[in-house]
């Protein structure tokens, strides 16, 4: 039976990052980015790029930043779920279903302030470790969601320094709520991508202390 589970979640993760990659540009992080971008993520600040549809219930957004430390810091982090809730937004609940170092199928339950979205995720890290890439398993129970992919992208633009990419592909299904979804979507794609990155940020240059003020 696990052997099966591992062996789904390699298909989904195969899946996705063969479609994503038709999809975006391939390369090292700061190749989407331009010299004014650059400069300023170096500077501290974060970018935010997306796409999205005023009038529609899906859409994609990216952020970049800097991070100070090394792979095995971030990942650390990022692999750390039984915690997200003490420094991520908007999380009501996280589970871990199944996880090894390079494989994670996760659920979680995020606040979208009208609705308690429900979801799970099957994550894999690449052989490198400097790319992770989530699709949403459609075999587990969610609620609301069509689509919940993404990615993180690493480079090293000198020891100790990383440059991340943040990217999400959301959809939802709200049924008689679907009026305020393009919000929901906009609020996901857009205003909580940076405040994802630099609650990453703050967890991983702190070594794992940080928390989030409530």
């Amino acid at each position: 039976m696990q052997h099966r589970v591992k062996l789904s979640v390699l298909v989904l993760a195969f899946v996705f990052a063969f479609t994503v990659a038709a999809a975006y540009a391939e390369g090292p992080v700061s190749s989407l980015l331009t010299p004014a971008e650059l400069a300023k993520v170096k500077a501290g600040q974060i970018v935010v790029k997306n796409k999205i549809d005023k009038n529609s219930e899906q859409g994609s957004g990216a952020a970049y930043g800097v991070i100070k430390g090394t792979p095995e810091d971030f990942w650390k982090v990022i692999f750390d779920h039984e915690h997200y809730m003490e420094f991520y937004p908007r999380l009501k609940g996280v589970t871990v279903v199944e996880r090894d170092k390079s494989h994670a199928v996760i659920s979680f339950k995020m606040d979208a302030t009208i609705k308690t979205l429900d979801y799970t995720t099957a994550a894999t890290v690449t052989p490198d470790r400097l790319r992770m890439d989530w699709v949403q398993d459609d075999s587990r129970p969610h609620k609301y969601f069509k689509k919940n992919d993404g990615y993180w992208q690493l480079e090293q633009l000198e020891p100790g320094l990383l440059l991340v990419e943040y990217k999400v592909l959301v959809a939802l299904d709200l049924g008689p709520f679907s009026g305020v979804a393009s919000k929901i979507v906009n609020m996901m794609a857009k205003d909580d991508l940076p405040d994802v990155v630099e609650c990453t940020r703050k967890r991983v240059e702190s070594g794992g202390t940080w928390v989030r003020p409530k």
